[in-house]
């Protein structure tokens, strides 16, 4: 019954909203909107200093809302046109604020009626409304400047069809939005974005209401297992753990708010905007106790032009070798961070490796570009791991540009899956896997059937002789038609999307390869010497008795020499004995005891391992 009711609700918000856009224009009433505002607000609170480096992490607050719903009806005005038409005006400014934003509810215009909110500066967008938007409630974007215009556009004077609940201000000097990263943040289009070029599409800006607090936050957009498109955005629980239902609708997502190159733009670009959402599940509780997630569900799909990307994740409890993040630092445009040395698996704030943690502790790496951190505003950003897939969502840290060695910590994805309680509302399994398919790893997609890539992970890339590596296919598409080569392998090659686990019995290093096909074309992946195939030696304390796991190899392609702890040879095997069970065993009882070196040859592939004889 819930599925079906949050089904419904995106339905009619989807259909509700895409009348809604941002265009330029010139408003009818904008040179009749140079006098004295009619409202003037003159005072607003401080804000909350961002407290990344604590227990109980606050989100970046950059603003805050003011309640005007009793004064506006009362002080806007209505003019007459010279063509007849009717125009209600009202004017809001505030003092000391650099940025403002409306919060609209029961907005319902009728034929040719239509509302524009704007600023004095010709150069920013105007919003405009129609009579397509029917009941909507929503929040607007930023608009740079202290004065906002509100217009209703009808035929006669009558009772306004909206009602404006609320005008979010943003003050002056607080340096929390575009241009203010801190100076060794790299945008997400340097090199280092090079490999994330689909995947940087599924990040967001949140701009988060709480009661009259307004916050920065990154978060996803999501892939689940129906593939359904339906925009899921993952974040932190910590931006808006106290949001209302009332306060999510009112939520806006920036998408594509990135700089086109490198460098760091003078002028803010342009974005694609979202507005309004709905809480699915999130952590109960405290980030001690609890991974600190939070799904909700937008209230419309972004537009094809947007180039919108559903990321794939990863619910194995496995550390990432390397990886990186990208984040919306200070709120400001897109940026991103690398790692190159192994997630820890701890506790929130907490160095100590736990294999049971609830968080990834992440130690952030300098690059050619700069050395990425994270900031106030990118709570809740993605972490991917080495196959770009999601891993975890930020909670906070200690990394800064003046702290680069400083750890942050990444609340599990794992961990979110189904770990923070049992029911729909407290995990992400209920959500992302509906129809129950069990998945550990799922690619990310933008369902554009006309792109073909070949993509795959591997459960390991080592393995003694004898042993099984597994494949998950990440391959992306509309794709018809699957086809694996695997070097040394048994089988040698599949023709499923996802194999069954390959086993190996030679020992050496080998290729694996993938060609996907559609009815347009075909793409192909090889990873060459993915994976190494070695003996196995047992065992490695022994009175003289050495056992030696070699596979199915030919005794003549086996060649076994001794050395001593000093490094020197001590003898050959000349002719080795493998068993029926692919077990070389070697009689060493005549050796001193003490510390010892095998260097065994396999076919050319050569190995060394230690091992110890007792009395």
């Amino acid at each position: 019954m819930l599925k079906t009711k949050i089904l419904f609700l995106f339905l009619v918000m989807s259909l509700l909203l895409q009348a809604q856009e941002y265009v330029k224009t010139t408003p009818p009433g904008f040179y009749l909107a140079k006098e004295e505002a009619n409202i003037k607000i003159n005072n607003i609170g401080p804000t909350v200093e961002f407290l990344k480096e604590s227990e109980k992490p606050v989100p970046m607050q950059v603003g805050e809302t003011v309640d005007i719903w009793k004064d506006y009806k009362e002080t806007g005005k209505w003019i007459v046109l010279g063509n007849g038409r009717k125009l209600w005006q009202l004017i809001v400014s505030g003092k000391g604020i650099d940025a403002i934003n409306v919060y609209l509810s029961e907005v319902s215009l009728s034929g040719n009626e239509e509302m524009f909110i704007y600023c004095p500066d010709p150069d920013q967008r105007s919003l405009k409304l129609n009579s397509r938007n029917q009941n909507v409630r929503f929040g607007t974007s930023l608009f740079k400047s202290n004065k906002i215009i509100i217009e209703f556009l009808s035929d006669e004077i009558k009772e306004l069809p909206f009602i404006i609940r609320e005008i979010g201000l943003f003050k002056s000097g607080e340096d929390r939005d575009f241009g203010n990263a801190d100076w060794c943040e790299i945008s997400v289009n340097c090199p280092e974005g090079d490999d994330y070029k689909q995947i940087k599409n599924s990040v967001s800006r949140i701009l988060v209401k709480q009661g009259s607090s307004l916050f920065w936050c990154t978060g996803s957009l999501i892939n689940n297992t129906k593939k359904d498109k339906k925009p899921y955005l993952l974040t932190a629980n910590h931006c808006g753990d106290l949001s209302s239902e009332d306060d999510y609708a009112d939520w806006v997502f920036d998408f594509n708010f990135e700089s086109e190159d490198c460098d760091k733009p003078l002028f803010e670009p342009e974005k694609n905007t979202v507005y309004g959402s709905s809480l699915l599940a999130n952590a109960p509780g405290s980030v001690n106790s609890f991974s600190d997630f939070k799904l909700v569900l937008l209230n419309d799909e972004l537009p094809p032009e947007a180039g919108a990307f559903y990321v794939g994740w990863d619910r194995r409890n496995t550390a990432s070798q390397n990886g990186a993040g990208i984040h919306h630092p200070q709120g400001d445009i897109k940026m991103i961070s690398t790692y190159s040395d192994p997630l820890v698996s701890t506790n929130y704030f907490n160095s100590n490796e736990n294999t049971d943690g609830k968080y990834w502790r992440v130690v952030w790496s300098d690059t050619e570009s700069g050395h990425g951190i994270t900031e106030g505003g990118s709570s809740g950003s993605p972490i991917y791991n080495s196959n770009g897939l999601l891993v975890g969502t930020l909670t906070g840290g200690q990394a800064a540009c003046n702290l680069q060695t400083s750890p942050d910590w990444y609340g599990k994805f794992s961990y979110h899956w189904e770990s923070n309680g049992s029911d729909s509302t407290t995990q992400l399994k209920y959500w992302l896997d509906p129809i129950g398919e069990g998945s550990e790893v799922l690619s990310g997609s933008d369902f554009d059937s006309t792109n073909l890539t070949a993509d795959f992970t591997s459960s390991g890339v080592g393995v003694t002789i004898g042993g099984a590596i597994e494949y998950t296919n990440l391959s992306l598409g509309n794709i018809t038609s699957y086809k694996w080569y695997f070097e040394g392998g048994n089988p040698t090659t599949s023709n499923e999307k996802n194999p069954e686990p390959i086993r190996y019995f030679q020992s050496g290093t080998f290729d694996v390869k993938l060609i996907v096909k559609s009815v347009n074309g075909a793409d192909s992946l090889i990873r060459t010497d993915l994976i190494q195939v070695g003996s196995l030696i047992y065992p490695t304390i022994s009175t003289g008795q050495i056992n030696i796991k070699v596979g199915d190899i030919a005794a003549e392609k086996v060649k076994v020499k001794v050395f001593n702890a000093m490094g020197q040879k001590l003898n050959d095997i000349p002719e080795p004995v493998i068993q029926s069970n692919g077990v070389l065993g070697l009689m060493l009882s005549d050796y001193d005891a003490g510390a010892y070196v095998i260097l065994l040859d396999l076919d050319g592939f050569i190995q060394s391992y230690k091992f110890i004889l007792v009395e």
